[in-house]
């Protein structure tokens, strides 16, 4: 290795695979040792289709060098990305078209066009997916770039035994600045780093100025990640900021199908689907957890994946039909969590387009809900005026009335059937 860092590293990580699979090869034992040469350097450098894998990958990284089968034929395995996580399995809807297009752009030609990209949406709502898919499809281009993904915590990690001892950070600089394509996960974790986030934003110049491309994603647009040192929310946003919506019933269906196609399951009823697919909208992740409860509920019970089952299964998942009183208070949280922000988000100064709309939503939902005054919905949203709430009421009754906007509506009811139901 040609440093202590990539050398520790490989030593804590894959010490025990080395040895048995070489003594698997020469039929004895054998002992392992790493050692340090500088020459290491270079010969990954010349030599990238050699093997540019071990001061890179680790962890849930995603660099990796060819793994050679029987026959001699190269093996991509990249460590750390979901297999299922690429375009072949991504449902494109009116939710995420934008940001499939730049991450197909992305990964026909990194670091030209679109650099930084920073890709934010709610929890569930696949993020995390479309970035490993630019992994996955660079992964299989020829000549390969080196190409690097991992979580915000796995970038601290790496940072923190980095800097632990003398001398290491040489490593965990070259680990992180020598590569094409820098994919990191969730930023919104640098919150409360502070020497993580200097290092983070001498890491992003690098690549940055050697024109490597960079991705990243978060929960939340840059401006509105405040914890955050203002350079770095303004080396994210310098870029593409895209976001991913939730995705509308017909997209929600469209998943369920492939899913179904995916995992094999035998769903002949579509009417199925489609009842999953207007009960659950939160997020992708909750909306195919619902899928295979029903499959698994359809195959331990030794039935037919029917309607009636679908409603049995999903019966303590799912609000029942019958009402109660709703609050301004239930409204707020239901809104909240549906947008992914919190409810002092709504109530509070926020003026960002999202909160601001997510604020509207819950306005409406108040009056139309709720038997109180426009005076005393203002009051529960941070003391605002009676005529600020009709603003944001009018608003989306506009929206709905003019019919282009269905996922709206789409939202709007079952934030409905959710405040309404007893449980």
């Amino acid at each position: 290795m040609p440093n202590e860092f990539a050398r520790d590293w490989v030593e804590s990580r894959f010490s025990d695979v080395l040895r048995e699979a070489l003594g698997s090869v020469m039929s004895a034992d054998v002992a392992v040792r790493v050692v340090i040469d500088e020459r290491a350097a270079d010969e990954g450098a010349d030599a990238p289709d050699a093997g540019d894998s071990a001061v890179r990958t680790g962890g849930r990284d995603a660099t990796t060098g060819p793994a050679i089968e029987a026959d001699g034929a190269e093996k991509i395995d990249p460590a750390g990305l979901n297999p299922r996580y690429t375009f072949d399995r991504w449902v494109v809807g009116p939710h995420n078209e934008y940001a499939t297009a730049i991450a197909r752009s992305v990964a026909d030609a990194p670091g030209t066009a679109y650099n930084p990209v920073f890709l934010y949406a709610g929890t569930g709502l696949g993020k995390t997916h479309l970035v490993q898919a630019i992994a996955h499809e660079l992964f299989g281009r020829r000549p390969r770039p080196r190409i690097k993904y991992v979580t915000c915590e796995q970038f601290t990690d790496d940072f923190i035994s980095g800097v632990s001892e003398k001398g290491r950070i040489e490593g965990f600089k070259q680990q992180y600045r020598t590569n094409d394509v820098l994919i990191i996960d969730d930023v919104q974790f640098l919150a409360g780093k502070q020497g993580t986030q200097v290092e983070f934003f001498n890491t992003f110049n690098a690549l940055y100025e050697a024109d490597r491309q960079i991705v990243l994603t978060s929960d939340r647009q840059p401006r509105e990640l405040e914890e955050l040192d203002d350079r770095l929310r303004s080396r994210f946003g310098q870029g593409v900021v895209v976001d991913i919506g939730r995705p509308d019933v017909e997209t929600r269906i469209a998943i369920l199908r492939r899913q179904v196609k995916v995992d094999g399951d035998k769903v002949r009823d579509p009417e199925v689907l489609e009842y999953i697919a207007s009960q659950v909208s939160s997020n992708i992740r909750e909306l195919v957890g619902a899928l295979r409860r029903v499959v698994s509920y359809a195959s331990i019970t030794h039935t037919e994946v029917t309607l009636d089952l679908a409603r049995e299964a999903l019966k303590d998942l799912l609000p029942p039909v019958h009402t109660r009183q709703v609050t301004i208070d239930a409204v707020q949280s239901e809104v909240a969590r549906q947008f992914g922000c919190h409810v002092s988000d709504l109530r509070g100064d926020k003026r960002t387009a999202d909160i601001a709309y997510a604020r509207h939503v819950a306005m409406y939902l108040c009056r139309e809900l709720t038997e109180a005054s426009l005076p005393q919905i203002g009051d529960r949203f941070g003391g605002r005026d009676h005529s600020t709430v009709l603003y944001g009421v009018n608003r989306i009754s506009r929206l709905l009335t003019d019919g282009h906007d269905r996922q709206l509506h789409d939202l709007i009811q079952v934030v409905t059937n959710r405040l309404q139901a007893s449980r």
